[in-house]
């Protein structure tokens, strides 16, 4: 199955870990609890960002 967001590179938002790469990870869950820390990021196209600085001034 083709990946629903290719090329996007998806990190924990609370742990930074790199998502892509956790055993069983599919960017078409909506839902990804991460293997290092447990926190359930959401995998959507509202949650991609241009920059990390982008993501940590989104809320500002």
């Amino acid at each position: 199955m083709s990946e629903r967001f290719p090329e996007i590179d998806w990190y924990c938002d609370r742990c930074n870990a790199y998502l892509n790469d956790q055993p069983g990870f599919d960017d078409h869950h909506y839902v990804w609890k991460c293997t290092e820390c447990g926190h359930k990021n959401s995998i959507s196209a509202d949650d991609i960002y241009e920059s990390e600085e982008d993501f940590r001034n989104y809320n500002e």
